[in-house]
This record gives C-alpha cells, structure tokens and sequence, in this order.
C-alpha cells in the first residue's frame, strides 16, 4: 500500500513526520465512505486500545483511532486487520487530536507481551448481575446489554460506557429510578410523542387517527449513555414508514427531543 500524497483540508490535519507503532486494534476497518461529497477518496478505520511507541518503547494506554484513506478501484483491497489483534502500522498522527492517527501502511501483525496483557484481560467477558436482571458487556460498542421487566413486558435495554472502562453504576441507578417510576415515566414519554406536530403529518399522510396513537406503539427500548441521558425506541410499525420513534429524555426526566430513525 502506497502513501497518497494530497494538500487537500483533510491531509493537513496530521502532521508530515511518519512514525511507527504496535496497534492493538479492537476490529477490521470495514467498507468505509467518501470523504467529502467531492471528494476522489474513501475513508475507513477503526479504534485502538493501547499503543507502543517504536522509537521509544512506550506504552500508551489511551485509546484512539486509526484512520486510512484511499481510492476505490487503486487501494481498494488494502491489507486490513484482522481484530482485535497487534499489528504494526507507520502513520502520521493529527496535529490537535494526538489519538487520532492516519495510516500510512499496515506492516503486518506483531506481538508485544505488554499488549498481549491487555488483550488477553479485554477477551474476558464481563457480566453484571443485580436486582435488575444480567447484564453483558460488548466490548467492540462499549455497551451492556440486558432486559428489564417493564410494565409487565421484557424489554432491551443498553447501557453505554466509556471507552475501555467497565463501570456502569451510574448508568444503573438511572435505570433503577426508570423502572422505579415506570409508569410515570411511560406515560410522560408518549404523552410527548401524542403532542409532536410532526409525527401528525406523518399520520395524515396515512390516513390514521391522531388519537391514542401513542397507545398503541411497540416498546419502547432503552439505551442509557455515560451521562445519564436516556433514548427510549418506539416501533412507528406502518403509519410511520416503519421507522423507530426515538425521544430523548435528560436526568431529570424531561422529554427533550424526538426523531424518527431507520
């Protein structure tokens, strides 16, 4: 794999020295997009979990991401990783993010006992058990994922953490006062959805009843971020072109927003 030289916006983000590390890579880079809507070239990449600096030896435990850039039809079949796995990759790192890297070339896979250490621990599955239920940890979208009993129904739930982090207890006592409160909290959140002018424009188009409509949604799924902030996913099923109705509710329990998603 050549290096593509460009003077474009996106190569000057990264500085012009090309150093070399041993990437442990949490995944393959998959298909990619194009960089611009103008743009000759693709993007693709993928994160990494820890590091090791060539020229020095030293070990980064700060995770980032490993970028490359391409054109389809020339560097298309690119030698990809196979992750998680090590391998070691020239790149130039981005001049104001210092863990966002863009690849220069893949040398192939290496082996670090340092890196082994810390793959072997991200291998091992993590499992929290409570008075909610189990919960599992997908490591490659830094999500737990489990169900809950509410109003009566098994529903999914995720909680996301932080990147290379397991803890979850704040994401898990915002689900405590959730199913605490479920009532409450369920109909606060349709009631929302009944009101929102734009999914009555939706209905119209169709021909369907504003009234209890909300009623009558599948769901909802919940997905807990880092900060305590919850998504609840409602089926839309046909009036709404079968997308999912996503309403945004902040710590306190305020309906903040709404999108149709799908």
């Amino acid at each position: 794999m050549k290096t593509m030289g460009s003077s474009d916006q996106f190569e000057e983000q990264f500085g012009s020295e090309i150093r070399e590390g041993l990437f442990l890579v949490k995944h393959n880079m998959g298909k990619g997009g194009k960089a611009g809507r103008d743009s000759k070239f693709y993007l693709t990449g993928t994160r990494y979990l820890a590091w090791i600096d060539c020229g020095n030896d030293e070990l980064c435990n700060d995770p980032g991401g490993l970028r490359l850039r391409y054109k389809p039809g020339i560097f298309s079949n690119f030698h990809d990783f196979d992750g998680p796995g090590i391998y070691r990759v020239q790149f130039r790192t981005n001049k104001t993010r210092p863990t966002d890297h863009l690849i220069v070339k893949i040398k192939g896979k290496a082996d670090d006992p340092r890196l082994s250490s810390i793959l072997e621990e991200y291998r091992k599955p993590v499992i929290v058990t409570n008075e909610l239920g189990t919960f599992q940890l997908d490591r490659d979208y830094n999500e737990y994922h489990g169900t809950v009993v509410y109003l009566g129904k098994e529903i999914p739930v995720s909680l996301e953490v932080r990147e290379a982090t397991t803890d979850a207890e704040m994401q898990f006592e915002r689900l405590r006062q959730i199913c605490a409160d479920q009532g409450s909290f369920d109909a606060k959140i349709r009631k929302y959805i009944a009101e929102d002018e734009t999914l009555w424009d939706w209905l119209d188009d169709e021909g369907t009843e504003h009234d209890g409509f909300e009623q009558k949604l599948e769901g909802p799924s919940l997905v807990i971020d880092e900060n305590g902030e919850t998504a609840a996913w409602f089926d839309g099923g046909e009036p709404f072109g079968y997308h999912s109705i996503v309403v945004s509710i902040d710590k306190d329990d305020t309906c903040t927003g709404i999108d149709l998603v799908g």
